[in-house]
């Protein structure tokens, strides 16, 4: 199997190390409990780089050498042309772009459906910040591709759908470092929500220029995966008490009540134990498991030796209930749905806490929002 992942960049060194890190502890584990098919599972990492160029070459590269690509991070993924030609199954844990993502190849748990978009935190802070004027807004978008600043942009679209106001909409790239106008923006706007939908480092950096820059307005500082990173606290500090962070996953806080969990973390541990665990080495590692899951399946239909692409995108396109080993709602993969789950956590005295709900994950379909054109 192959992974596209971006990892040597220049702005961000390591950005997704911690992804290829998550597959490779999947594959370690696997292979310790005797492989897949009879067979080792082996690895091969194509480093994307953050470039159109660098994810093409790599997707040529996976098409090459690998039966699948899984655990596939990159940002600069809206050419899916060669994976189309080479007919090579997808299992993404990341696919920003809407052609990627909507791919037929493609299999993944957090798929970007044109004109759906996961709203299930936004709404939850509506009703509970709804007494400090929540939420007039203001996003930081990614800009490192034309297709994720549109995602970000649609995103936010849905947002104002549900009754947010907009005060300002930035785009930005992973090389911005001035963040004193977006905070004084802020603060002139007297914005009750702010959402920076980049790197975890400019959501510490824009922490840290508002303190300095006196805003008091803000009721819901707002992140998702990127931030839930135990990096993110270290490098932020105090500066990022209270941000609210919000997961599509059982959190790694309560890993003693879900053995899929632990079974995680441990082999992170037992394969590198320096490696953060964060939402991008569990993202990797569940696409390990729903590639582990089309395997063993095409072997039960088709043996050992039928173990082919085409066979393999016949059992992926079968997958209708799958919970990452327990830790999520059943998702219909096979169908391409987008997982409704989600539960909110926020920074407390250094340390990410549950907040909303009290327990386990909320998984109403009415999470999954249809925004209007």
């Amino acid at each position: 199997m192959g992974i596209v992942a971006d990892v040597n960049v220049s702005v961000r060194p390591g950005l997704f190390q911690s992804a290829v890190d998550g597959l490779r502890a999947w594959a370690s584990y696997t292979n310790d409990h005797g492989g897949l098919a009879g067979r080792k599972v082996v690895v091969d990492f194509y480093d994307s780089q953050l470039t159109a160029d660098g994810w093409r070459n790599g997707v040529v590269q996976s098409c090459e050498h690998d039966l699948a690509m899984v655990g596939t991070t990159a940002i600069a993924d809206d050419n899916v042309r060669d994976m189309k030609r080479c007919g090579i199954p997808d299992l993404a844990a990341l696919a920003p772009s809407t052609s990627h993502s909507a791919s037929p190849l493609t299999f993944t748990m957090i798929p970007t459906v044109p004109n759906q978009e996961l709203l299930g935190a936004a709404k939850w802070y509506l009703k509970a910040f709804k007494s400090q004027h929540c939420c007039k807004g203001v996003w930081l978008n990614p800009s490192a591709s034309p297709a994720s600043l549109a995602q970000a942009n649609d995103f936010v679209k849905g947002q104002l759908q549900l009754g947010f106001t907009e005060a300002r909409v930035f785009p930005v790239t992973g090389q911005e470092s001035n963040f004193t106008p977006f905070a004084l923006a802020i603060k002139k706007a007297g914005a009750t929500y702010v959402r920076v939908g980049t790197d975890y480092n400019q959501t510490v950096a824009l922490r840290r220029e508002a303190k300095v820059q006196g805003v008091n307005s803000v009721a819901v500082w707002d992140c998702s995966l990127q931030c839930y990173n135990p990096d993110f606290i270290k490098t932020g500090g105090t500066d990022v008490e209270g941000q609210y962070v919000y997961i599509f996953y059982e959190p790694f806080e309560e890993t003693d009540k879900y053995p899929g969990l632990q079974k995680f973390v441990n082999a992170m541990k037992k394969y590198q134990p320096k490696t953060p665990i964060n939402s991008f080495s569990q993202n990797a590692w569940i696409s390990g498991l729903m590639f582990g899951q089309a395997v063993q399946k095409v072997v039960a239909d088709k043996g050992a030796n039928g173990l082919t692409r085409a066979n393999l995108l016949r059992a992926l396109r079968g997958i209708h209930d799958f919970t990452a080993d327990g830790t999520t709602g059943a998702v219909d993969i096979g169908n391409h749905q987008p997982n409704p789950c989600f539960m909110v956590m926020q920074v407390r005295s250094g340390k990410f806490v549950r907040v909303y709900p009290d327990k386990g994950l909320n998984c109403s379909p009415a999470n999954v929002v249809t925004v209007k054109p």
